[in-house]
């Protein structure tokens, strides 16, 4: 009973030694010795859509293409399931030949049988300018709004953590085929 009692009590003091151990370790014995860099708390980008089109024979400068519709047999106004599958070029300001700043891509999915609403998810990967790392934009919008907001919901490079709003808003829309469009995005990032 001795011995059941001593060895009790021993482990009962390491236990309290552990906790008071870890209890008073001072917050700089994290395992992390390095302090991350936070990235810009705004950034600003305009993507440039240009949607294949085969009517027009644009194969050579075209950086978006839609899927087949769904094989259903009713009536699909909202192009319901239709997906657009994009690379689209960014840069600083709203005119094409603005400073380059790198690539979009991704995708969004046409999702509403009611109305035209799409469902992001895409990266902006800025190899150019002052910033340079990966942007995860993700959310679904509707088409007729005039700001549309997406979330923020991570990042690479100097864009490492970040998490936030991306507004987003229609520039210029070109319908002529093939069809054209610039969108502005405004960042409000958090790290």
């Amino acid at each position: 009973m001795a011995n059941r009692c001593t060895f009790s009590f021993v482990v009962m003091l390491a236990f309290a030694l552990g906790c008071a151990t870890m209890s008073v370790a001072p917050a700089s014995a994290s395992s992390c010795k390095r302090k991350l860099p936070c990235g810009p708390s705004k950034f600003t980008f305009y993507l440039h859509n240009t949607v294949y089109n085969p009517a027009v024979d644009n194969r050579n400068y075209f950086n978006s293409i839609y899927s087949l519709p769904p094989n259903i047999s009713f009536p699909n106004p909202f192009s319901f399931g239709v997906r657009n599958t994009f690379e689209d070029p960014l840069t600083e300001g709203p005119s094409n030949s603005s400073k380059s700043l790198g690539k979009a891509q991704g995708f969004y999915v046409l999702n509403s049988f009611t109305e035209y609403t799409l469902f992001h998810i895409f990266t902006a990967n800025i190899t150019e300018g002052k910033h340079k790392g990966i942007i995860n934009i993700f959310g679904q919008v509707r088409e007729v709004d005039p700001v549309r907001y997406l979330t923020v919901i991570g990042g690479t490079g100097d864009f490492l953590g970040a998490r936030g709003l991306a507004s987003s808003t229609l520039v210029e829309i070109d319908h002529t085929p093939p069809a054209k469009w610039t969108l502005s995005f405004d960042l409000d990032l958090y790290y």
